[in-house]
Order: C-alpha cells, then structure tokens, then sequence
C-alpha cells in the first residue's frame, strides 16, 4: 500500500475538476464561519458526498475586530481581508463568500481587487428583502441588529422615526447595546445565556411591528436556530448559502468538468 500514497508534487487541477471551487473568507468569527458551511451543506440537498459543493475556507481569525477599526478610521481588517481573498484566488476559487456582514462595509473596495466574483451578501439581502416585500429597503419598516459599525453606517436599511415614531428612536440605543453584548457573548462561547438575551432583543424589537428584522451580524445567524424560519425574520447567513449554490448550480450548467472515478482516478468528461 505504500506505493498509493501520492508523492509531494503541485495539486493537479483534478483535485477538484476543472470547475473552480468557491472560497471562503472565514474566521469572522469561526462559529459564524461554521454555522455558514452547516447551512450551505443542509440546504445543498444532495445525496452523496461527492455531489457536494466544493469549497475552500480560509479560516484565519487574527483579522482585526471589523467594528472597532471602522469606527476609528482603520483599514486594517481589509488588507487582511485582501490577503486571504488573493490566496483564495491564487488557490483556483472561482467565486468569494465572505459570512461577516460587517466586513461588507468594504465590499466596493474588495470587488475592485478581486479578479474573481464576491458573492455579496449585503447586496443580494437587499435584493431578497426587496422581492418579498415588493418594496425597496429603504422604504421598509425594517430593523437590522448587528455591529455596531453595521447599524451606524446603515450597512442595511436602517430604521427611520416615521416609520417607528419618535419612541423608537429613545428605544433604539438599548436594542443596539443589548445587541452588541449578545455577540461578544458568542465570541467568549456563552452561548445559552446569548441564546437567551437574542430571544428577549427579537421580542424587544418585534413589539414595535417591524416589517423585517435583520440578523445582521453572523454571530446572531450562528445562535438564532429556528427563529430564521419565522417570516420576518432575515437571516444574511442563509440567503448568502443559497446564492452560493445558485453560482455552483450556473456554474455547472455553462462549463464541461471532469469526473474523476475514486477508485481507478481515470477521467470523463461531461458536459
């Protein structure tokens, strides 16, 4: 058996076919990194292993807090972004997936570098919040709950005082302080009582009728469990999964891939 074990030389592109994988900025947090990958092979609904979408995570956590380095003017956490998206690229990706809501506040600058498509999650919420309500975001009696970096800068629809009344407004500032300590409890791995407190905050916000309520920060994604399935609900986590497999699925239709037998390693091509 010695002689199958395959000698150090350069990955060939049958390694993953000729069809390129997606990658994946991860590590923002790694819970919210893994809850996306959980989410993107539950909703694949294959049935074999190898049907599965290929992807590459880089899964690297020592990028700078996103939020605090927004907030006081710094680039930091997009150069390291950047770094992991070019390894990604150099690696054979096809497609980027970034599962941090608010490292998309840079996701014009991160399009410009890349060679390859970002599969945006920002955008393509918007879109999907739009198209179930038949209403622009803007005009949507939303409210987002994330960092505190995606609710200053509107990274979604932010609320406005004709849509909620000026007592919203006074309530606003709690919603956001309670947010932000639910998700410094997901990253410390306090998970049951951040459980908890996002129940109480999504009862909070719902007492105000809000058309949507926005998960926008993947540490909610990663902790709300079946509370994504209610209707007003959005959770970017879940609507950035199934846009990946819509790339995959596109993908797969408009180029020829290799089929490699697991067995013998020989090749077929289909179409």
């Amino acid at each position: 058996m010695i002689g199958a074990i395959p000698q150090r030389i350069p990955p060939s592109p049958g390694l993953v076919g000729q069809r390129n994988p997606l990658g994946v900025v991860g590590g923002m947090g790694s819970l919210a990194t893994a809850k996306f990958l959980e989410v993107l092979a539950r909703k694949s609904r294959v049935e074999r292993d190898q049907d599965h979408i290929p992807f590459i995570c880089l899964s690297l956590p020592n990028i700078p807090d996103r939020s605090h380095a927004i907030s006081i003017g710094s680039d930091a956490p997009l150069r390291q972004i950047l770094e992991r998206a070019y390894w990604l690229e150099k690696a054979g990706c096809g497609a980027l997936a970034i599962p941090c809501n608010t490292a998309h506040l840079w996701a014009t600058e991160i399009k410009q570098a890349l060679s390859v498509k970002l599969i945006d999650m920002v955008e393509i919420t918007r879109q999907a919040i739009e198209g179930s309500r038949r209403s622009e975001a803007h005009n949507l009696r939303s409210i987002s709950l994330g960092t505190s970096a995606s609710m200053q800068n509107g990274l979604y629809a932010g609320p406005k005082e004709n849509h909620f009344g000026k007592d919203f407004l006074c309530s606003l500032k709690k919603l956001q302080n309670d947010t932000i300590k639910i998700i410094a409890d997901v990253k410390a791995g306090n998970i049951t009582e951040a459980q908890d407190n996002l129940i109480r905050l999504i009862r909070a916000a719902r007492s105000f009728e809000p058309d949507k309520i926005i998960l926008a920060c993947s540490e909610l994604s990663a902790i709300c469990g079946d509370i994504a399935d209610d209707n007003d609900i959005v959770d970017p986590i879940h609507i950035l999964a199934d846009a990946c497999i819509d790339w995959w699925i596109a993908e797969s239709q408009a180029l020829p891939h290799m089929l490699a037998d697991p067995i013998m390693g020989q090749k077929t091509m289909t179409a």
